[in-house]
Order: structure tokens, then sequence, then C-alpha cells
């Protein structure tokens, strides 16, 4: 039996589905398809599924909630796995352990109710803990790296290792899993450390930061955050793409939204393609370098492949 043949009968096992639209997947609702496409639900799952692709030597891409990413109209070659895995085990009386497919505003409410408090900036952010580690993911002066004690990785020669937050490189929405010598790593877990904290009080904050979202950020499909803050100047990147007077922006499909300038909206989700916002956001960085001399780096990931001539 040829790899291709293991590879489709376990994908067929498992219950995956075949060139799966990843529009379907994504907060902006634009992306080609996945070669196989599976969704995973518990921890062990996670891992066996993981070493599974390895074993297959074939591309795994993994896919939390599908938050500030944006997939090519090509799609994704290999296997796509969607991580839900969502478990969490307190290990301490201030410490546990999480499944890397649970959602960052689920997380913080429910340690807020637990008496725990660290996780409240959290609960503006709508995508996994996961998919969040590797640009060290935060908001409102808060990220990962202030609560973050160690994590669980499957490394890509299959086999399972653990690292202290220290060794993370844990910087500005990077770090070693993003940039580094620890691309390829999967987080199947991560260990947080928090403080005993009032309920109400947390959940009053959590109340707070969501408001200050509702008001703040656009709803709606779109790409989140776009860019990154530049370490250079005080202004923030939606505040150069407004003084650039690129609000309300449009490429086909995507548009600089009117809100919160480092926002993309998909305004025409039947019609979007993938090019209109790489077409956008190539825009608005030339715009923003022209007039101010400053190349706004996006804070998003774009992976997938172009499609083929003719599609």
């Amino acid at each position: 039996m040829t790899r291709s043949q293991i590879l489709q009968a376990l994908m067929q096992e498992l219950g995956a589905l075949h060139a799966e639209p990843l529009s379907r997947h994504t907060f902006v609702q634009v992306g080609g398809p996945a070669d196989w496409f599976i969704v995973i639900r518990d921890r062990d799952a996670l891992i066996d599924t993981i070493r599974a692709a390895h074993c297959a030597e074939t591309t795994l891409t993994i896919l939390g909630a599908g938050s500030n990413v944006l997939i090519r109209d090509g799609g994704l070659r290999g296997v796509v796995l969607k991580n839900e895995s969502r478990d969490c085990r307190q290990i301490g009386e201030t410490t546990f352990e999480v499944d890397s497919g649970a959602r960052f505003a689920a997380l913080a409410r429910s340690t807020a109710r637990a008496g725990l408090t660290g996780l409240e900036w959290a609960a503006g952010i709508p995508g996994a803990i996961g998919g969040g580690l590797p640009t060290n993911a935060g908001a409102y002066g808060s990220d990962l790296s202030d609560v973050l004690v160690a994590i669980s990785t499957i490394a890509p020669n299959g086999e399972s290792e653990i690292f202290t937050a220290d060794e993370l490189g844990l910087a500005y929405r990077d770090s070693k899993l993003r940039s580094g010598e620890l691309q390829g790593h999967i987080a199947t877990s991560l260990t947080f450390q928090l403080q005993r904290g009032d309920v109400y009080a947390s959940l009053a904050e959590i109340d707070r930061v969501e408001a200050l979202r509702k008001t703040n950020a656009p709803t709606g499909p779109s790409l989140g955050s776009t860019f990154k803050n530049p370490a250079s100047d005080t202004r923030t990147a939606g505040q150069l793409i407004d003084e650039a007077g690129l609000k309300g922006h449009r490429i086909g499909a995507a548009q600089v939204s009117e809100l919160h300038a480092n926002y993309i909206l998909n305004v025409d989700v039947g019609n979007a393609r993938a090019t209109d916002f790489l077409d956008l956001i190539a825009h608005v960085q030339n715009r923003v370098e022209g007039r101010f001399g400053i190349r706004l780096q996006p804070e998003i990931a774009v992976i997938g492949e172009e499609p083929a001539d003719g599609e």
C-alpha cells in the first residue's frame, strides 16, 4: 500500500471531508479547498492525527477558530485539522492546563467564575488559544506571556516535547513558534498560572472588555486586526491607515473598515476571493509607506496556494 493510499484510508476512517472549502471555516469567509479536512474534539485524537499525518509524510495544517488567518484561493494541500479540543484541567490552586483548541473568550469567563484573575483581557479575542500562541496574542496591554507557564507540543518529527514560557521567545505578536527555531511544533496544551481574585470584579472587567470590543471592533466577516502596530511610531496601525485616507477603501469584496481602520472586512461574501484581500493589504502597505515611511507588517497569517491558471 502506498503512502497516498494509507492516508486516504486513514482519512476515511476518521470521517474526513475531501476538497472541503475552507471559506466555511474562517472568520473572513474566504479560502480555497483542503485536500482533506477533519474536525478533532479531544487531545488524544489530536495527538494521534498529528502523528498519523507525520507517518504518512503529508502536509498538516492546524486551524483553530479560523480568526486572523487568510487562506489563498488555491487552498491547502494535505490535511487540514480543525482543533476543537477544549478540555481544561486544574493542576494546582491557581494553575491549570487547557487544550490548545480552547477559545480565549470562554476561558476568560470560566476562570473568572472560578475566582481566578489574569485572563480578563482575553474576553474580547474570538480565536483559539493554540492559534494565538505563535503571535503571543493579547489585548489592552496584556498578552499570553503574562500568564503562560509552559506548553506541550508535537515536534515535526512526531515526538512530544514540553517548553517553558521562557523558552518560547514570546514578544509583541511574535515567538519562536512563528519565526524561530520552534516553527513546525504544534501545541497540544498550555499551562497557565493565574491569581486568586474577586469573582464579581473579574466578571465586571470582562463585561467592560466585551463592551469595548463591541464599540470599537466591526462586526461581520473580517480578517480582524490585520497589521501589527509599528515599533517606530507612537501611532497605531489603525491610526496610520486612517491618516492615509484609507477608511472605506475597497478592492473587490475587501474593504477597510470605517469604524476601525486596522480591520479589513468582507463586504461581498458570495463573490469574495482571497486575492481581493491580498491586493488591499498590499495597497494599504504601499500607501502608508509612501505617506509616512513606515512599512506595516501583517499580524494575520497568510497561508495556502495560489489557484491554478484558469481557476
